[in-house]
């Protein structure tokens, strides 16, 4: 989906279009600033297909080239600054600046049908910019550290949350063990004090009758 801009002499003519395209693996190219930059359109062209070269970047979102409308102009950011050979199978971008990162699509038609289409995405190259790769790549790799770390305090106080409940177990169970130890002891003492209440019953009867046999 696309909307273009035509000027013929002093008229304006606006439109819209929505088309499908076979999708393709997208390009990549770097460049530095004031640099120039070399845009392909990965296709067999022929003068009587159509080329629309368009691009979006963070300031614009605008139809770059358009082969159907002969009269079109380039947008006027990039009047003194491209050049396209014919047919369009190639742009050359120059004097680019960061306003120039974004996406570029080149899509060809073969009678209003879209046949093929080319996209290129386009950064700066800021060696340690945060749009550079190694800002990119430091900033994954910080990532996964942060995410192995997290993992890794989860892990420690999961183990150790783990150990103190099996401590809190043990003791537990020797407090456990313990106080069924004295309640046996207790229990043994008691029998042991009843036994003897027993016997002396016993042994004081048993002095009572031989009282009284005497006597």
């Amino acid at each position: 989906y696309h909307g273009w801009n035509v000027q013929e002499m002093d008229t304006v003519i606006k439109g819209y279009e929505l088309q499908v395209c076979p999708k393709s693996e997208p390009l990549t190219e770097f460049f530095s600033e004031g640099q120039e930059v070399v845009l392909s359109c990965n296709s067999d062209l022929t003068e009587s297909d159509r080329v629309v070269w368009y691009r979006q970047t963070s300031l614009v979102d605008d139809v770059i080239l358009d082969t159907k409308y002969k009269l079109a102009n380039f947008p006027k950011d990039l009047d003194d600054r491209i050049n396209v050979p014919n047919p369009p199978s190639f742009l050359v971008l120059s004097k680019l600046s960061l306003a120039d990162s974004g996406e570029y699509w080149c899509a060809v038609f073969y009678k209003e049908v879209c046949v093929s289409v080319t996209k290129t995405d386009l950064y700066i190259w800021e060696p340690f910019g945060i749009n550079s790769m190694f800002y990119k790549v430091y900033s994954s790799l910080m990532g996964c550290a942060l995410l192995g770390m997290v993992c890794v305090v989860i892990t420690v106080n999961l183990k150790t949350r783990r150990r103190d409940l099996a401590s809190l177990k043990t003791r537990r169970t020797a407090a456990q063990t313990e106080k069924e130890r004295s309640s046996r002891v207790e229990e043994e003492g008691e029998e042991v004090e009843k036994r003897r209440e027993e016997r002396d019953v016993t042994e004081n009867y048993f002095d009572f009758l031989k009282e009284c046999t005497c006597a």
